[in-house]
């Protein structure tokens, strides 16, 4: 599983536009409530991370 704490800010925001497309495209497949829920709960940590950095930057400025 992917951790967003051991990526850089543009490997974070390119893997979070991958899985936001992953997720889409097996939503267009039909894919099952626990894959998408599971891929929703990854983009959530992905989010918290993003958003977590922008406060510590602006806290720092």
């Amino acid at each position: 599983m992917l951790d967003p704490r051991v990526l850089d800010n543009h490997e974070l925001d390119a893997e979070l536009a991958a899985l936001r497309r992953g997720r889409d495209a097996s939503m267009d497949e039909g894919a099952g409530d626990d894959t998408l829920a599971e891929t929703g709960r990854l983009i959530e940590r992905f989010e918290a991370e993003i958003k977590a950095r922008h406060q510590d930057s602006s806290q720092q400025d």
